[in-house]
């Protein structure tokens, strides 16, 4: 009988463990759910299926957020578009930029809502995927007042930077990319949404992507490399026919550039 005993006894303590464990992970994904919207657990394991069912060829598609890139030749429009990307810390938050000039970033507002902003060059390797890499001094910050845009002003120049998309009459398919709360740059697929708001609107819509956090202020580009805008921020995380990106659009961030006489 003793033994039998404690075999029900270590059962149900087996039992209590489990569902204690269960309890936890569903408290933990609820706040993923306000803090993390995107990588809550059933999406991540979304995504560990489809790499599944569909193994990566390179390290870019094993990366890769998203159903596949419509534009061509993505592995080499990631790097040119990696090439121009930062990361932004602000205190404790992280958030991208990209450079649309030698010494000139833009990115989002709230990246650098912050007392102390740190900016941190790209590492593009050829055989491996983009990582946060070496400090650039930081010169001064114009921040946009009414819109979530600010520009960064370095201390010395750099080389890789891309052009502002001055026209929105090609094709709607986009790229975004940048740096969420991990170690390698992130890419996802996108399209534009709605583009007649474009010429009215500071913003650009985009559809068909998942944006995390730590993307804001990101490079949204044409299959082309120019800069159609860069990521503000996600609306309606829970609801898939809704859910929608927002970004403030390449023609808002030109006519700001000019107005502050940025370089």
């Amino acid at each position: 009988m003793g033994f039998y005993a404690q075999n029900d006894r270590t059962k149900k303590n087996v039992m209590t463990v489990l569902v204690v464990a269960l309890g936890l992970l569903v408290l933990h994904n609820q706040r993923l759910t306000v803090t993390d919207p995107e990588n809550t657990y059933p999406k991540r394991l979304k995504r560990a299926i489809r790499v599944l069912l569909h193994p990566p060829a390179n390290k870019l598609e094993e990366q890769l957020i998203g159903k596949g890139i419509a534009c061509e030749n993505s592995d080499r429009l990631y790097k040119k578009v990696a090439s121009a990307t930062v990361v932004v810390n602000a205190d404790d938050a992280v958030g991208a930029g990209v450079f649309i000039g030698p010494r000139l970033i833009a990115t989002a507002e709230h990246v650098v809502d912050g007392k102390s902003v740190r900016v941190f060059l790209p590492s593009v390797k050829e055989e491996t995927l983009a990582e946060p890499g070496d400090p650039i001094g930081v010169e001064s910050i114009h921040r946009v007042r009414g819109v979530d845009l600010a520009f960064i002003s370095t201390k010395t120049p750099y080389p890789s930077w891309l052009e502002l998309e001055n026209s929105f009459e090609g094709e709607s398919a986009l790229m975004v990319v940048g740096h969420p709360n991990r170690k390698y740059y992130s890419l996802q697929k996108a399209r534009i949404k709605k583009k007649d708001m474009l010429a009215a609107s500071d913003y650009v819509l985009f559809k068909d992507n998942e944006i995390f956090f730590g993307n804001s202020g990101g490079a949204i580009v044409g299959c082309d490399g120019r800069l159609v805008g860069v990521v503000s921020m996600m609306s309606n995380f829970q609801n898939t026919r809704l859910k929608q990106g927002i970004g403030i659009n390449s023609r808002t961030i030109a006519n700001h550039r000019e107005a502050a006489r940025l370089g």
